[in-house]
């Protein structure tokens, strides 16, 4: 699901709901803004573009404050400099809220990251990312605590911080075959970097819940009186044709992003896409990345047939396409299945206020949009 900001404009979203009409009308001419204007509002999970309008309202009289302190700790661990004014929240994602520094060096975006993002694992996406830097892959630059670190720990949670870059939005789905095509492009540079890896496919990503959990967690729900609990019910039958398609690990892997999904990206005045996020860093085959690639540009809100054959010829401009079969998809339904599981979870028993409204809204989208055999066999037929 897309996310709102912490401080939206609506003004911004109307330029965005011109963007998807600019897009819905590759394939349908006569679209209209309002379907536009509709079609926006879902992938930001409400229903309307008056509901949308109303929660950028809500959003904006109720803009989070920093918690006392924080940004001057922050500030410190990184070598930031002398804070020039408090600290502004950005967006909240599952990971935490991200916040906007300003110091007397310059201007900062620090983001909480996961207890597994280690400084160790932000090492690998580091060096992922100077290669693709070098490959002419735009970036920003991250920065370095005076330990040397990557991530550092404050009150408790990883942290991370990068310079702040005047970029656009994330790109907004479906994608326009313009779009596509750069994404193509993009993946087939950071493939073609080829850079070997040793390590294990990460656990999330290989190791999947049993029919027994899922119908455990279906328990779960109808016991917090969940009013999806019965849609949950209904898709069970999905989730277990998506689990008989197993993972068979390549002998060969090298190190990918993992996590360059359309909200891990933005869009720079001349269309060039930045990659914001390279924690999620490690190893994967070619195969495997794209199969999780393409559910997450080309599935939603359905199967974009024009911009998968986009994707695919961006991606041939720099890279020869592999071979995909529904195998190749094992690692993206392993992660969405972890997803929808832990959203879920999280939903009927949430951590604090924002990770429940977060969550909730999560596993409403999550069930509404389904992974299905069916949607993944649409991607292979081009």
């Amino acid at each position: 699901m897309r996310l709102l900001p912490d401080r939206p404009s609506i003004e911004y979203l109307r330029k965005e709901a011109k963007d998807l009409l600019a897009v819905l009308r590759e394939s349908k001419p006569d679209a209209s803004l309002a379907e536009a204007q509709r079609a926006l509002a879902a992938e930001y999970g409400v229903r309307d573009w008056p509901a949308l309008k109303a929660e950028v309202e809500r959003r904006v009289a109720d803009a989070p404050t920093a918690p006392a302190g924080l940004a001057e700790e922050l500030a410190e661990a990184f070598d930031l400099g002398t804070l020039t004014g408090p600290a502004k929240p950005v967006l909240f994602t599952a990971m935490g809220r991200c916040w906007d520094l300003t110091t007397d060096r310059g201007r900062w975006l620090a983001v909480t990251v996961y207890d597994w993002i280690t400084n160790e694992q932000a090492q690998l996406g580091a060096r992922l990312r100077e290669a693709a830097v070098a490959a002419g892959v735009a970036a920003p630059a991250a920065a370095i605590s005076p330990h040397g670190r990557l991530i550092e720990k404050v009150r408790g949670e990883n942290w991370r911080v990068h310079e702040w870059l005047e970029v656009g939005t994330a790109p907004v789905l479906p994608v326009s075959t313009a779009m596509a095509r750069r994404a193509g492009a993009l993946f087939g540079t950071l493939h073609a970097l080829a850079i070997p890896s040793a390590e294990p496919i990460h656990g999330y990503l290989a190791f999947r819940r049993s029919e027994d959990d899922w119908q455990h967690l279906l328990g779960r729900a109808r016991a917090a009186r969940k009013p999806w609990a019965e849609q949950l019910d209904a898709r069970l039958p999905a989730i277990r044709e998506l689990l008989a398609i197993e993972l068979d690990a390549p002998d060969e892997l090298m190190l990918c992003n993992r996590n360059l999904n359309p909200e891990s990206v933005r869009q720079g005045r001349d269309g060039q896409l930045t990659v914001m996020e390279w924690d999620f860093a490690g190893s994967l085959s070619p195969e495997l990345e794209l199969g999780s690639v393409l559910t997450h540009w080309l599935m939603r809100p359905e199967v974009n047939q024009r911009g998968l054959l986009a994707f695919r010829d961006g991606y041939g401009e720099v890279r020869e396409w592999p071979k995909l079969g529904l195998e190749s998809f094992a690692v993206a339904i392993t992660g969405w299945l972890n997803w929808t599981y832990n959203a879920i979870c999280e939903a009927i028993d949430p951590e604090d206020a924002d990770h429940a409204v977060f969550a909730e809204r999560e596993a409403v989208g999550v069930l509404d949009r389904m992974m299905t055999r069916g949607g993944l066999e649409q991607l292979l037929v081009v």
